[in-house]
């Protein structure tokens, strides 16, 4: 019975973390750090699960992956305990004879080392009376008994085992969800076809996309982080090299393993903006979009639930509105009268209409072009639209070397940045009316996360490259219909816009990153807990109409899970990525405050059952 026969005459609990990623390596740090201050007389057990050998690291950081694929936060952004803690690990232990760049962004591999050696730290730094024990496997059920529960797991040989634990954490991190019909047809297509193939999940790509040959059409869907990580395995990966140009533009140089085209698409038919060079640095705190305002608003609600039209998009336009002039008045006078105002709106637009009656050649306001640049163009070919893309692309990467102070109005679309942090309580278990969920969910955070939560500037030269090199075919790009093709034995494109457009495709790419959606879960454990009814979905209900958030539903702030009948179960915690969609913003490596109140709340509950 492995950890459990081992141990099965002791007094010390068991407490089990299934999931050893980021998330799971400040829980087991701040469960240490709090035993510390205030021991078990009994002392404790910690098992801790990992699918990887690399505990403390997700797979999105993997040690092994290849050094072009960057992280997409700051050197100086990643830090385990203290500041600058990665920028000054890397230097210390690597010595290079340029210290790492804080503003740069890393390779995720470098990162992942950087979380592996916060492991270690830990694990070297146990205090007396704690036990971990480290179990490389795949947790694949919890099932609930008197005296504690059975972890059911198939370890990295595939045996199965099981242990007992007292208190469970569930911090497992991305997961993919089952094929839908339309998945499956695809697939099904590919079986029936050799020639075609249909890869449902790019990630890890260097895996999972290995089997495409040479030569091959390849048409993904998506055009965010995933599909750059996805192209730049199928050319970089494949020897294909990057070489910077007189005049500072990268140019592609073929390594003959390349596919002989990518055909990039989704519902806006566009890539993502690279970040500024002074992005997030050039922002400023909010003025309008405050908690206290926000707590205001909510306690005036209707059932404490704010709305999204009616109380946060006035306030976010206001910021839009401030950052946009700001940037645009060039005079330090006309700046200091304008922020004097400070969330005065009523005074800060009499300030701005001013302003503009003594400047008529400054613009008024309008981020529409950004979020949609392409407006109601019409594009008459593909080749057209192919061709607009490249000079969109130019003109972003030439912003984003300038910086944020070259365009007042990519400034103002920048302030999402800082408005998706302050939100993030206030959306928090059904904080909004059901349809202002789904909206912020599905519509807003898509629109801003294009043009403001995009790659390293490198990352987009390189795709403007690969079109340029003619590998990259953007012009079947808008949200065209996939048609399976017996006839033909290949996938086909197909536009509305441009009208009548198509490509043809051997291999078709789900370059998507994976939605949180539980009761959909691949994996076997949600589905047995799903089906044992220990957990169930978010919904947020208002107003007679719910929103499924594909969440695990959870207590407020305790995050213990809820089963079907509505009960928290203080003995099984959620943290991470499986919260998303109730929480946002749970995918990123950063810390908040919720491994310490957690770690407080396990030993405090086991001190009082050991009483």
């Amino acid at each position: 019975m492995g950890f459990e026969g081992a141990h099965s005459r002791s007094e010390a609990p068991i407490v089990a973390i299934v999931g050893m990623g980021p998330k799971g390596l400040y829980c087991l740090e701040a469960l240490v750090a709090e035993f510390s201050k205030n021991p078990l007389r009994t002392g404790l057990q910690v098992a801790i699960f990992n699918k990887s050998n690399y505990f403390g690291v997700s797979p999105i950081y993997d040690p092994d992956q290849p050094s072009y694929l960057l992280s997409n936060i700051r050197a100086k952004e990643i830090d385990l305990w203290d500041s600058a803690g990665f920028v000054r690990w890397y230097n210390t232990r690597y010595q290079p004879s340029k210290p790492l760049d804080p503003e740069s962004y890393p390779p995720r591999a470098m990162v992942g080392r950087y979380l592996l050696h916060g492991f270690q730290r830990v694990m070297s730094r146990l205090p007396h009376g704690v036990r971990v024990s480290k179990f490389t496997a795949e947790v694949t059920d919890i099932v609930p008994g008197k005296a504690g529960y059975r972890l059911k797991f198939i370890d990295a040989d595939g045996r199965p085992d099981e242990l007992l634990a007292h208190k469970i954490l569930l911090s497992t991190g991305h997961s993919f969800v089952r094929p839908a019909r339309r998945e499956r047809r695809y697939r099904h297509f590919a079986d029936r076809h050799p020639g075609a193939s249909f890869i449902p999940y790019a990630y890890p790509v260097t895996e999972n996309l290995s089997g495409i040959p040479a030569g091959a059409c390849v048409a993904m869907k998506g055009i965010g982080l995933t599909f750059i990580d996805a192209v730049l395995a199928l050319t970089e990966g494949r020897g294909g090299i990057f070489k910077r140009e007189v005049g500072g533009w990268l140019c592609y140089l073929m390594s003959g393993q390349e596919p002989k085209m990518i055909i990039p698409f989704c519902r806006t038919g566009l890539p993502m903006v690279p970040k500024p060079r002074d992005f997030p640095s050039a922002l400023r705190p909010l003025t309008f979009v405050t908690a206290a305002k926000l707590k205001e608003l909510r306690r005036r609600a209707p059932g404490g639930k704010l709305d999204l039209g009616k109380d946060i998009w006035p306030l976010a336009e206001l910021e839009m509105e401030l950052q946009y002039y700001r940037t645009a008045m060039g005079s330090p006078r006309d700046r200091r009268e304008l922020e004097e105002c400070g969330d005065d709106a009523r005074a800060m637009r009499q300030v701005i209409r001013n302003f503009l009656r003594a400047h008529p050649e400054v613009e008024h306001l309008n981020y529409g072009p950004i979020v949609d640049p392409v407006g109601g163009r019409p594009f008459m070919t593909g080749e057209e639209y192919h061709s607009f893309v490249e000079g969109y692309l130019q003109q972003e990467i030439d912003y984003a070397r300038e910086g944020l102070a070259s365009s007042p109005v990519r400034a103002a679309v920048s302030m999402w940045y800082e408005i998706r942090a302050a939100l993030k309580p206030f959306v928090a278990y059904g904080g909004l009316t059901s349809h202002s969920h789904r909206l912020l969910i599905e519509h807003y955070f898509p629109l801003f996360k294009r043009v403001v939560f995009g790659p390293p500037l490198i990352n987009i030269e390189k795709v403007l490259a690969l079109h340029r090199a003619g590998i990259l075919d953007f012009s079947a790009a808008r949200n065209p219909r996939i048609i399976a093709h017996d006839s033909t034995g290949c996938f086909e494109l197909r536009t509305s816009s441009p009208a009548g457009m198509s490509a043809q495709a051997d291999v078709l790419v789900d370059a998507r990153y994976p939605t949180v959606e539980i009761l959909r879960d691949v994996s076997p454990l949600y589905q047995r807990l799903c089906r044992r009814r220990m957990i169930r979905e978010f919904k947020n209900v208002s107003a007679g109409t719910a929103y499924a958030t594909g969440a695990i539903d959870m207590s407020r702030d305790t995050h213990y899970v809820i089963n079907r009948r509505g009960d928290a179960n203080a003995d099984i915690a959620v943290y991470g990525a499986p919260t998303e969609g109730n929480l946002i913003g749970t995918f990123v490596i950063s810390r908040d405050g919720y491994a310490t109140l957690w770690a407080a709340s396990i030993l405090k509950q086991l001190r009082m059952g050991a009483e």
